[in-house]
């Protein structure tokens, strides 16, 4: 492989990283953004009723959790080995 094929590859490998860097970067903002909407919103509503003088209920509504994995089961795998007769740890002797 000569150095032009090298320069290539590390060209590109570079690209792939700032890549898949630059769409994290760009996901974490927009999800910023939705939680500072979401937070702006319910402060309002709550102002708007606080103004209004009389008791009002408000339904604000809550965020939505980041999805978990939930509780890790560990497997259990029941193996049964038959067993050799004649090996050598047997301590008898078969003659």
């Amino acid at each position: 492989m000569n150095s032009i094929h090298r320069v290539g590859i590390t060209i590109a490998g570079l690209v792939t990283v700032v890549a898949v860097a630059g769409s994290f970067v760009v996901q974490g903002y927009v999800s910023a953004q939705q939680a500072a909407t979401q937070a702006t919103a319910a402060a309002q509503a709550v102002a708007q009723a606080t103004a209004a003088g009389s008791p009002q209920t408000v339904y604000v509504a809550a965020p939505t959790p980041a999805p978990t994995a939930g509780p890790v089961q560990q497997q259990v795998i029941h193996m049964v080995v038959p067993g050799f007769g004649g090996d050598d740890g047997g301590g008898g002797s078969d003659h």
